[in-house]
């Protein structure tokens, strides 16, 4: 397996896994928004520069050149720039009522860990721990302190990995109809090599 910078080809690929997030999340503005609708608004966002190394970084995992897991953040300071990039793509494409919003879900000082989506095909077979183990190196030099992630409290599974990964709870919020604990790790000098 091999953990890159995502580039704008795998927009297409990368549109998927971040669709299960978002159907999982049951926002509202979402609820009349064909798969289809979804996807092709997804497939734009993850094929612009400045979402994938830019305002924010996009990581890839793939197999024989095929994304089978993917991580997506930013670091706090550019939340509301990232925040509006969606907003505008969401609000331009055919099938979405309204566009899609997020925001207020990181702290300063933090890179913070918007989407992180395994393949449910290779679920289970470590390809989220080794993103996690990969991504303190691939954004270590951001300028941010520390990891943040927000973890749904309806998905132990997800929270037993990253309390495995050395994340620790550090405060709780609403995200769409979902709690979620706010969850942090230190961005340590030297970290894993990917």
């Amino acid at each position: 397996m091999q953990i890159r910078k995502a580039q704008p080809q795998d927009g297409a690929q990368i549109a998927p896994l971040i669709a299960m997030i978002y159907r999982d999340m049951e926002m509202p503005v979402l609820k009349d928004v064909s798969e289809a609708d979804l996807l092709d608004m997804l497939t734009k966002l993850y094929s612009l520069p400045e979402n994938l190394d830019g305002l924010a970084q996009t990581f890839v995992a793939t197999l024989k050149d095929k994304v089978v897991g993917v991580v997506f953040g930013h670091p706090a300071h550019n939340e509301v720039a990232v925040n509006n990039l969606l907003k505008h793509v969401s609000g331009e494409q055919s099938g979405f009522t309204a566009p899609l919003e997020l925001g207020g879900e990181a702290r300063p000082g933090e890179w913070y860990l918007s989407m992180l989506a395994v393949d449910p095909k290779v679920q289970g077979h470590g390809v989220g721990s080794q993103l996690l183990t990969a991504l303190p190196k691939l954004v270590s030099g951001l300028g941010a302190a520390k990891l943040s992630l927000n973890v749904d409290d309806g998905n132990p599974r997800a929270a037993k990995l990253y309390h495995r990964q050395g994340f620790t709870v550090d405060g709780q919020l609403m995200i769409g109809v979902h709690p979620y604990e706010h969850m942090v790790k230190p961005i340590t000098e030297g970290a894993t090599e990917a």
